[in-house]
């Protein structure tokens, strides 16, 4: 292995290991989302408890109960914003793999083309070099 093949071979291992980060950053995003994901859901729950108060209520108990209900909902929108945002990223981290995967594949079939290809010359020399059988 030498020459244009090893430098193919190196660049393979090269996009081989550009791939593991990729891998890496896409199950970070997709942890991120499916946190925010499971975020939201806890307080859409939370949400529906609070609003089941039976009986007769304060003035001032109904008006604590809106402002939570607000606060609950502006953090839900806050979390679901960044579940869009992690979705997206991993939308972009996808592609950016798929691309790094068949780069990495068109690098290893080239270097296994060269391989083969010095292989053969080397054969072809030692051929020439072997003085021509008597018959």
């Amino acid at each position: 292995m030498t020459g244009k093949s090893r430098v193919l071979g190196l660049m393979a291992l090269q996009e081989k290991a550009r791939i593991a980060g990729t891998l890496a950053d896409l199950r970070e995003a997709a942890r991120q989302k499916d946190e925010a994901e499971r975020m939201v859901s806890r307080l859409h729950d939370a949400l529906a408890r609070q609003s089941k108060g039976a009986g007769v209520r304060l003035a001032a108990e109904v008006m604590a109960e809106r402002a939570m209900a607000a606060q609950i909902l502006t953090e839900a929108e806050r979390h679901r914003m960044k579940r869009e945002a992690f979705a997206t990223q991993m939308a972009e981290e996808q592609a950016k793999l798929a691309r790094q995967e068949h780069r990495h594949q068109t690098l290893a079939d080239k270097a296994k083309a060269a391989r083969r290809g010095e292989a053969e010359e080397r054969q072809a020399a030692r051929d020439a070099a072997q003085p021509p059988r008597r018959r």
